[in-house]
């Protein structure tokens, strides 16, 4: 797929979202914990994930000498990656992320908030995808903010934000995630259809 293509594609999600305006001292410190190899609580169920994916072919690998082996790695594999999943679940619930209705694509999200943020500024973004519990966090910038009167006073504001700094690995990850939403979305159509 190209990063043309993925960038434009986009879905209606639920994620639990958390942001803060940056200034440009601190985007040098914030991209480098982005870049950097270090797993914190949030990124932790991330970076496994990649891990799982690029352990895929060695363990097909293994199952075809050792089958018993394959196994063991897997269910290894699978603990981690569910206390890696308990981390970012500790962490949504510790610092209080909203869950929200978003407009999600690889190239950025677009959602409502309590208060007005300057196009052009920079933000730290925390999003949560459900149901993989896997924390992903980018340097975004603010490219669209919009008062929109529709009865909505908790989050009166539109805002639409492109990542500016964000592992390939979690955009890989979004790449994914849209797909099997999408995927799901449509496989509900069909069966409403049908009923």
């Amino acid at each position: 797929m190209s990063d043309e293509r993925r960038e434009f594609f986009r879905i209606d999600d639920e994620v639990a979202l958390d942001y803060r305006l940056i200034d440009h001292d601190e985007v040098d410190q914030l991209l480098e914990k982005i870049q950097s190899q270090l797993v914190d609580r949030f990124t932790a169920a991330s970076s496994f994930t990649a891990t799982t994916r690029q352990m895929m072919n060695l363990i097909h690998k293994v199952q075809a000498q050792s089958p018993e082996l394959a196994r063991c790695l897997q269910a290894i594999d699978q603990k981690l990656n569910m206390i890696a999943q308990l981390f970012v679940s500790e962490e949504i619930k510790e610092k209080q992320h909203d869950t929200r209705e978003v407009n999600l694509s690889a190239g950025g999200v677009a959602f409502r908030a309590q208060h007005e943020l300057p196009v052009g500024s920079l933000l730290e973004l925390r999003m949560v995808l459900f149901p993989s519990l896997v924390g992903i966090l980018t340097i975004s910038r603010v490219v669209h903010c919009e008062r929109v009167k529709d009865g909505n006073p908790q989050y009166p504001w539109q805002i639409a934000v492109e990542y500016e700094h964000l592992k390939e690995t979690d955009r890989e990850l979004l790449v994914r995630h849209i797909m099997a939403r999408e995927t799901e979305q449509l496989r509900r159509q069909r069966t409403e259809n049908d009923d």
